[in-house]
């Protein structure tokens, strides 16, 4: 029995509606969840305009800037989904006059773009029982038919599928699986700097939170056992992941001694969460699918961090702390499957709504928006007080190292703001060797 593929009734109805608006040569991603039996499409979402003056004379024809706004709108939507929520593929509003063989052509630069795009977000990479494939979709301008094609992601010069797709209006409630995680990571950086390279850093803690164990509402139940199994409604169920610390071997074990010209530690309280679609989802499914949303949230928040930082040049001095922007969940569908943005303190609710209207081209209402959990995290934490003492400090001093450089330590800032999370950069100075 061969692979179904399912199109929500709120997708099937927009990209519709993008047809009769005649937008012939509209481009957008799709977004849902591959199960082991199913692929689900629960949402569309059409590309930015990137050229305000119109669209281009010749919708047949993308270049390569084209490609390049495509890819990155399919990575700043990523950042908006939680667990088990991917970006599935993209979608074309074929033009009367577009040949299949520029369709194919188009659909494979914009399927391996957005790919290779998202993927570089990724602290964790798929297992290789998952399906390599990605969606394709055409809606046809001069009909009323949609044709659904897969792509080989690993594979990119295999024949592209063409498939049949079901509609179904996808409004059942979605299993809901969440946990509440503390981060304490610490990053020591070779050199002074203070960029997205940094975040190498965070592999070793992806690879610990990856091999963590975990507890079902305090329970361990076995992984292959089906979630939710004996209830009837699908009520959220809360996981703890349980992790070590890495174990070392003491054989084949080598020491190295390197200069360090910075560290960073991310720090603070995070809420995650993760949908699954339906009835036979494994526990295993639920963990993974919950991890990776771990794994993710906490690199996003980073990465906004350093792009803040770096946009307004706010780099420099001994020691800064800065606070990681707050998730604000946003429940948009009817089966109550929610996305996400994220939110600096400075930012109020016109500013998450722009962006809804602007990457998801939804309209967003104030009363959508959840900002309760990671704010009542918050207001759980005791915050330092001023006279508070350094939770960590690097004496000034000189000593001679066998390796043969001299060191001169700076004092750290006090305690990183406990808010959800928090990232602080520390500077070391006076390297000789």
């Amino acid at each position: 029995m061969g692979r179904t593929y399912v199109i929500g009734e709120y997708s099937e109805k927009y990209l519709k509606k993008l047809k009769s608006e005649e937008q012939y040569g509209t481009t957008g991603i799709l977004l849902g969840q591959i199960t082991p039996m199913k692929t689900y499409i629960i949402f569309a979402a059409r590309t930015p305009v990137n050229d305000p003056v119109g669209p281009r004379d010749n919708p047949n024809e993308m270049n390569a800037s084209d490609i390049e706004w495509v890819s990155e709108h399919a990575r700043q939507v990523s950042r908006m989904l939680p667990g088990g929520i991917l970006v599935l593929g993209v979608f074309l509003i074929r033009p009367p006059k577009m040949t299949k063989e520029e369709a194919q052509d188009i659909f494979r630069k914009l399927a391996t773009a957005v790919e290779t795009a998202v993927a570089k977000e990724r602290l964790w990479s798929f297992s290789e029982e998952e399906l390599p494939e990605r969606v394709v979709l055409q809606v046809y301008a001069d009909s009323k038919k949609m044709k659904l094609r897969t792509y080989d992601v690993h594979n990119p010069q295999t024949p592209i599928k063409v498939l049949d797709c079901k509609s179904s209006s996808l409004t059942s409630a979605w299993q809901v699986v969440e946990t509440t995680i503390n981060v304490d990571i610490h990053i020591p950086l070779p050199e002074c700097q203070f960029d997205k390279c940094s975040l190498k850093g965070l592999n070793l803690w992806a690879k610990q939170i990856q091999k963590s164990s975990y507890l079902i509402n305090g329970h361990f139940k076995d992984p292959d056992s089906v979630i939710g199994e004996g209830s009837k409604k699908k009520l959220p169920m809360e996981i703890q992941l349980l992790s070590a610390p890495a174990l070392i071997s003491t054989e084949d074990t080598k020491a190295l001694i390197q200069s360090c010209g910075s560290c960073i530690t991310v720090k603070g309280t995070i809420r995650c969460r993760a949908y699954l679609h339906g009835s036979k989802t494994k526990i295993k499914d639920a963990v993974q699918a919950l991890k990776r949303d771990v794994l993710n949230t906490v690199f996003i928040r980073c990465e906004m961090v350093f792009e803040e930082q770096i946009l307004n040049k706010n780099v420099g001095g001994d020691s800064e702390s800065h606070k990681a922007p707050h998730r604000v969940f946003a429940s948009i569908l009817p089966s109550g499957v929610a996305f996400c943005d994220y939110g600096f303190s400075d930012e109020g609710s016109k500013e998450l709504e722009e962006r809804y209207k602007e990457l998801l081209d939804y309209d967003l209402h104030p009363e959508q928006l959840d900002r309760a959990e990671e704010t009542l995290l918050e207001e759980l934490e005791v915050k330092p007080s001023a006279e508070q003492e350094p939770e960590a400090e690097f004496k000034p001093e000189e000593e001679d190292i066998e390796s043969g450089f001299n060191y001169k330590g700076v004092a750290a800032a006090a305690s990183v703001g406990v808010i959800a999370v928090a990232i602080s950069v520390i500077y070391f100075g006076n390297f000789i060797g």
